[in-house]
């Protein structure tokens, strides 16, 4: 797919790596250019998989590591000409950072007048907020979606996963993409911005359009719909299960295989307008009836009638079941310190491979520097030396 591409990644923790890792599963040769003391996701103080965090583990699968002092003037040479042999370059900095290093996007281009510098900040390069820094809590926070996230009349919740890193830095991999495939149109290169509040506010979907014209400020839902009903999570005599009959003919034939045919007919419930005006009346009879059978009885019971429903399942059978085991989503690999480590693969699929490659591990901290320096750029066996006793490049310790 990507097959041929040299990406360069400056990424750093989850926001900056994942954008890397997405175009490393898509067969880039990418390029992991960490600072001497190694990109701060290494750390194996937080979710530490032996010598190192399971974070880098997971999204740095596939990817080459170079460290690269860039403040070393040697350092900087070196990354230049990593650069004028590259395709494109991601960072997610501070605005500025590139630049006050000498290195920005009209350096790069000097060097490479077609390289995508996709250049990613928490707020831009524009406005008030411009220096602020920005973490993945503070996103959900500044940008409303903590605002609708939990129970009603309790306190804000933050999403389970961490979806302000993960939701910019897909859109970091859309922006190489769509810059590569101008290159590849037309020629040139292209300098594309990705804020993470940016992405937030787009991630909000209707939620901001309904404000935007209507005014409405949802407040937290808990498992519930702003719009639809039913659409939740409801107890059952075994545990939690989810239904989801947006369309009037999926509530009918709820209605029938619960026992209770008349409900799907009443004029009270028989739009979604109405069933959202009437829900006080329509969710406790349907919470009463739900409680008298088990998870797995309702299950087999949605599942045969074609209702849309699931189970509320925690991690393990989440990942552990046929559909996984099918699909082969689980996948592989060893890495020092931490032995076999396992990781959900690459969720796009080339339907004319048997199977996805398996990813590459996630690489050691300047594990491929000599490799890079001697097979990429063709430097000597001298001068790779003598960058690494000054320090402006650094090998495997």
């Amino acid at each position: 797919m990507l097959k041929g591409y040299r990406i360069l990644d400056l990424g750093q923790v989850i926001a900056g790596a994942i954008g890397g890792m997405i175009l490393a599963d898509m067969g880039a040769e990418v390029i992991k250019i960490e600072s001497p003391r190694g990109d701060l996701g290494r750390n194996p103080a937080i979710a530490g998989i032996g010598d190192v965090s399971s974070i880098f583990l997971t999204f740095n699968r596939g990817k080459k590591s170079i460290v690269l002092d860039l403040k070393n003037e040697d350092g900087k040479k070196a990354f230049l000409d990593l650069v004028a042999v590259s395709d494109a370059v991601l960072v997610n900095f501070r605005p500025g950072t590139m630049d006050r290093l000498g290195l920005g996007y009209e350096a790069m281009r000097g060097r490479n007048s077609e390289i995508v510098f996709v250049d990613s900040s928490g707020y831009g390069d524009a406005g008030p907020w411009r220096d602020r820094p920005a973490f993945d809590l503070v996103e959900v926070a500044v940008s409303g979606h903590m605002s609708i996230t939990g129970e009603p009349g309790r306190a804000p919740g933050r999403p389970g996963t961490p979806s302000a890193d993960i939701s910019t830095a897909l859109y970091c991999a859309l922006a190489c993409m769509a810059g590569l495939l101008g290159k590849a149109k037309s020629g040139g290169g292209a300098h594309m911005e990705v804020p993470m509040f940016d992405v937030q506010l787009a991630m909000l979907g209707y939620i901001s359009t309904m404000y935007l014209n209507k005014g409405d400020l949802p407040d937290p839902p808990g498992n519930a719909h702003e719009y639809m009903v039913p659409y939740q999570a409801f107890a059952t005599a075994t545990g939690h299960i989810v239904l989801s009959p947006r369309e009037d003919r999926f509530y009918k034939k709820m209605c029938e295989t619960m026992g209770i045919p008349e409900l799907g007919e009443d004029p009270r419930f028989r739009t979604n307008d109405m069933r959202a005006e009437h829900q006080d009346e329509l969710l406790p009879v349907m919470e009463k009836i739900l409680l008298e059978k088990s998870a797995e009885e309702w299950l087999a019971i949605f599942d045969e009638a074609g209702v849309p429903a699931a189970p509320v399942n925690k991690l393990d059978r989440a990942l552990e079941n046929e559909q996984v085991e099918a699909r082969g989503l689980i996948r592989e690999f060893d890495y020092p310190g931490s032995g076999t480590v396992r990781v959900v693969g690459n969720p796009i699929r080339d339907l004319t491979l048997p199977r996805n490659p398996d990813p590459g591990p996630a690489p050691p901290l300047g594990g491929h520097t000599g490799e890079i320096l001697k097979n990429v750029l063709g430097y000597g066996d001298e001068k790779i030396h003598a960058l690494m006793d000054s320090g402006a490049a650094q090998g495997p310790s």
